[in-house]
């Protein structure tokens, strides 16, 4: 090409970046933050006794495991915390419809009906099983795992944080309600609350959704963990306010092995032709690094650089104002590699699936040669994408590393692709935003400061999972209390330590009424149309 033309094709090239710039920057100018709504009061209960409820709820050491017969360890003391629960929470007990479910009849789903039987339910989702305390740290505990004890402004102990806190919450709100005088809601509100959550909820949250699906049930929302209140904000968007991200998608999950063969021997004469264990290890991650898994910025990812945009600073709002990959390719280049090469281990996982190597399996003695070698990684990927894309990605290397006998495993049980993507501009996710916006505190002397609620993509997976299959209107995840990464505090998850600031039950107690009430309600597009109070409890 002559260099005329070169030039043509490098000012056409410049000509189309500074318009996709121009675009951006314009479109920037005029991004706001949504009008926040006037705070609400909340019902009227004793922050104190509601606490003593918690703590107790927290002594109960249910501990889930799979090699368990119903996937408990401990069944007296499941047992008793069936039992507090029913004692501590008589008004819902009284009113609700509460039934046994799953293995042993471990699970519990309490039926709020409403007073309109032609909507459709929304449903809560928690769970009282908890991870093990690792063996050797109980020392390292400043209060017991499983003491329930209040100190230094926390309340500590294991299921603080996951989740025993939101089952106790959700059941004082609807306590509260109850006892102010609410004595049906408009639309039936369902509590669904699993025992094996932590090992898969294959007996309990599955079981109840069989169960629910015989039935014919169709759910017009789901409500489970994965989001919370980010103290610190989230950065490097946003750093000078809380921040409460609600899970719109969580991402797939699978268990996938690598095995490899070699002939063996006596390790004093390793083959020289690349057959041994070893080398076949280095020549697959060789080929991993070469043929890694895509970028994609998709939703609800963009939806929720949108809605960061507002409240970034100026110099990166017009990409996150800007992020849809349909619309603005520079942007989606831009953010896709500044996620996954430049920011955090985080964010990275945001934009592609990943593949974590967990276990390396070869050997029986230190002087013979590995006949057999295992590589296992622990797969997540993206909404809308399946283990079995992995699978075949993983044969791709194989082949390209060239590993003549290798076998790719998918192990089926347990695995699930990535879920679909709730909308954000739907209504169960606005009347969410709501309730948090109404009910969370505001910074003294700035009453028209509500908190930003951001949707997010879930990283690990929940119960909701078992759910999605009946939910029209798709599956929130949020559970209202405060956690300050910088201070460390995501490591307390099935952590050391693990705690959560005692006044956090209140303020939860507190959204999640308002929660009742907005999603209780006729919200339905037509009861929004003609005017009606598609908010009143």
């Amino acid at each position: 090409m002559s260099a005329r033309g070169l030039g043509t094709v490098g000012f056409v090239a410049l000509f189309a970046v500074g318009l996709q710039v121009g675009i951006l920057v314009k479109h920037s100018l005029n991004v706001k933050a949504p009008e926040a709504p006037e705070p609400v009061a909340c019902p009227a209960f004793d922050h104190g006794a509601a606490l003593d409820r918690f703590r107790r709820l927290l002594t109960f050491p249910t501990v889930s495991s799979k090699d368990t017969a119903d996937h408990v360890t401990d069944h007296e003391a499941l047992r008793g915390l069936l039992a507090h629960l029913e004692a501590a929470y008589p008004a819902v007990w009284r009113t609700m419809t509460v039934e046994e479910v799953g293995a042993g009849g471990y699970s519990r789903l309490l039926t709020w009906r409403g007073s309109d039987p032609s909507l459709e339910p929304v449903l809560f989702i928690s769970h009282y099983d908890v991870v093990p305390v690792t063996p050797g740290t109980e020392g390292e505990w400043k209060h017991g795992p499983f003491s329930g004890d209040v100190a230094d402004g926390y309340v500590w102990g294991r299921g603080t944080i996951d989740i025993k806190f939101s089952v106790a919450a959700l059941l004082e709100a609807a306590s509260a309600l109850l006892e102010g005088g609410l004595a049906q809601p408009t639309r039936t509100l369902m509590f669904a609350f699993g025992h094996d959550e932590e090992v898969g909820g294959g007996l309990g949250a599955n079981a109840t959704a069989k169960l629910l699906a015989a039935r014919g049930v169709r759910l017009a929302a789901v409500l489970d963990e994965g989001g919370a209140v980010l103290a610190d904000g989230m950065r490097p968007f946003v750093t000078s306010r809380p921040v409460a991200l609600v899970g719109l998608a969580e991402k797939g999950y699978s268990v996938v092995r690598v095995v490899l063969r070699s002939p063996g021997g006596h390790a004093s004469m390793p083959p020289i032709d690349g057959t041994d264990i070893g080398s076949q290890v280095w020549r697959l991650y060789s080929a991993l690094l070469l043929l890694q898994p895509p970028t994609q910025l998709a939703a609800p990812v963009t939806d929720m650089l949108r809605e960061l945009a507002p409240y970034a600073p100026p110099l990166v709002r017009p990409l996150l104002a800007n992020a849809d990959a349909r619309q603005s390719w520079l942007v989606n280049r831009l953010l896709g590699f500044a996620f996954r090469r430049l920011l955090s281990r985080d964010t990275a996982a945001m934009v592609t699936d990943t593949l974590a190597t967990t276990r390396l399996i070869a050997g029986v003695a230190d002087n013979v040669l590995p006949q057999e070698g295992v590589v296992s990684f622990n797969v997540r990927v993206l909404p809308g994408h399946t283990p079995g894309q992995v699978v075949e990605h993983l044969q791709r290397s194989v082949r390209l590393a060239r590993l003549s006998g290798a076998q790719v495993q998918l192990e089926e049980e347990g695995a699930w692709g990535g879920s679909a993507v709730t909308r954000a501009a739907g209504r169960p996710f606005q009347l969410l935003r709501r309730a948090i916006q109404e009910s969370w505190p505001r910074p003294a002397g700035q009453p028209g400061a509500a908190i930003p609620v951001i949707p997010m993509l879930v990283m690990g997976g929940t119960d909701s999972k078992h759910y999605a299959p009946l939910s029209a209107g798709g599956v929130m995840r949020f559970i209202p209390f405060a956690l300050n990464k910088t201070a460390g505090d995501l490591g307390l998850i099935h952590g050391t330590n693990e705690r959560v600031p005692a006044d956090d039950f209140r303020k939860a107690v507190c959204v999640y009424a308002r929660a009742l009430q907005l999603l209780g309600s006729d919200w339905s597009e037509e009861a929004a149309g003609q005017g009606r109070p598609a908010a009143a409890a």
